[in-house]
């Protein structure tokens, strides 16, 4: 049990803790939201943070360059959010 603390990169003991609060966040937000909005927030949450991994090449990714045309997809998902939560 002990050799938890033996583990080569430190951050990665932080993905326990990263997991229960995404595991609160999505059952907070279906609750005070609705499964419909809080899934579309969920996934474009997602989408965001896994290109901005791979833009800025955290945990050991390979760097990619940043691209405009994901950028204007992220836009359009927004945009699309939106129209939904009006109709």
């Amino acid at each position: 049990m002990f050799s938890v603390f033996d583990v080569s990169g430190k951050l990665y003991l932080f993905s326990g803790v990263i997991g229960a609060f995404i595991t609160y966040t999505v059952i907070k937000g279906i609750s005070d939201l609705g499964p419909a909005y809080a899934t579309m927030l969920i996934l474009l949450a997602q989408l965001i943070v896994s290109y901005l991994i791979e833009v800025f090449g955290l945990f050991g990714t390979e760097k990619i360059s940043f691209e405009w045309i994901k950028f204007i997809g992220v836009a359009l998902m927004v945009s699309g959010i939106m129209v939904f939560c009006r109709s």
